[in-house]
């Protein structure tokens, strides 16, 4: 049997510590935005359910587009939809995806509270 490895109480508390007092970025392209402290869990719950097969299109791109409506801070939401919108060349649905994999990446690996 190996030997396992287990992080004591204090290093765990000291890396949520450290994950809780830096600044979550998102960088794309050579834009940056600062994501949101906190997502209502409502906005998450319908993410995740719109991964769901049987959820449909039209509820499916409508929990994604909520979740990054609120997936950066407000002092960056309007330049978010605005790159989004008009970012030269376009942002495709390929694209897209690939920013909504890495926002919800750094949004699930922050800790939360209890």
């Amino acid at each position: 049997m190996a030997d396992e490895v287990v992080a004591t109480s204090d290093v765990i508390d000291s890396l949520v510590a450290e994950a809780e007092d830096s600044t979550l970025e998102l960088k794309v392209r050579d834009e940056v935005f600062e994501l949101a402290p906190a997502i209502p869990a409502i906005v998450m719950l319908r993410l995740s359910a719109a991964g769901d097969p049987k959820t449909p299109p039209a509820r499916q791109m409508t929990a994604i587009a909520n979740f990054l409506e609120h997936a950066v801070i407000p002092d960056d939401r309007d330049r978010f939809n605005e790159f989004l919108e008009e970012a030269d060349p376009i942002i495709d649905f390929e694209e897209l995806n690939l920013i909504l994999e890495r926002a919800t990446e750094i949004i699930a690996a922050r800790p939360s509270e209890p």
